[in-house]
């Protein structure tokens, strides 16, 4: 097991791991061996252990005015671990509060005038995914053209909760979908209820994946910072719409 990577996982950062480790395995020491010990440099050294002071996973004693480190018992973690996921509800009990005046006080007109939106990131791509449930409703249809995919471990979990939540709202699905895909792991993800497929040849397609539902667009590409552009025109969507049905009947199921 790396530890290094398995405490970032947990909040760390990278140097905190490895200061920390240095820290359990040396036992009581200075600052010039940890740096000896984890080749970061001195400002990074300090930084760290002042951030694992305060985390409670590392304390020092002063000996001749000389500090010496000591790492604290690892079972402190799940003490670091409770104390964060205190200070969540508590920043979730502080956006439940303003949510409502928040709402209140949004400038719906300016919304209205806003028809572009751009995603980016893997978050970005989840909150403009999210976006489809919060806009269909029962018996509503999500059409989705897609060429190619890249795995992501990420993605490829949320995408299978998204579905599961669509069909559980009852939202309708249509797929068109490059031939080149019909056995890979998309097979789950299509065979799910209240959902349709086709499959074209890869000319028919371009690079990008093209989702359509209500008045809204969005345009997506995956690549090192996928982006999603999100254009809301009850005109284009229709557009984008009928050129989905000619691709639809080109199809093969």
């Amino acid at each position: 097991m790396n530890l290094e990577i398995e405490l970032e996982k947990v909040g760390f950062t990278k140097n905190e791991s490895k200061v920390f480790i240095a820290l359990l395995k040396i036992g009581e020491t200075t600052t010039t061996d940890i740096i000896k010990k984890t080749g970061i440099n001195t400002s990074k050294v300090y930084e760290s252990l002042e951030r694992l002071l305060k985390k409670g996973m590392a304390s020092y004693t002063l000996i001749q005015n000389k500090k010496y480190w000591k790492g604290e018992n690892p079972l402190k973690i799940k003490e670091f671990l409770d104390q964060e996921k205190n200070k969540i509800i508590e920043k979730e009990k502080i956006v439940d509060s303003m949510l409502e005046e928040l709402t209140s006080i949004t400038n719906r007109e300016n919304n209205v005038k806003s028809q572009y939106r751009v995603f980016e990131g893997l978050n970005g791509v989840k909150t403009a995914r999210e976006n489809v449930l919060e806009t269909l409703e029962k018996g509503d249809t999500f059409y989705v053209i897609l060429s190619n995919y890249k795995n992501s471990k990420t993605l490829d979990k949320y995408w299978v909760n998204f579905q599961e939540r669509r069909v559980e709202k009852g939202i309708k699905c249509r797929y068109i979908l490059n031939e080149n895909l019909r056995e890979n792991f998309l097979k789950d993800r299509t065979s799910l209820k209240l959902t349709q497929t086709r499959f074209v040849t890869p000319k028919h397609l371009s690079p990008m994946w093209i989702e359509i539902y209500k008045n809204k667009v969005g345009i997506g590409i995956l690549n090192e910072n996928p982006s999603v552009f999100v254009i809301e025109n009850k005109e284009i969507a229709q557009g984008f719409k009928d050129q989905f049905e000619i691709l639809w009947n080109l199809g093969k199921k």
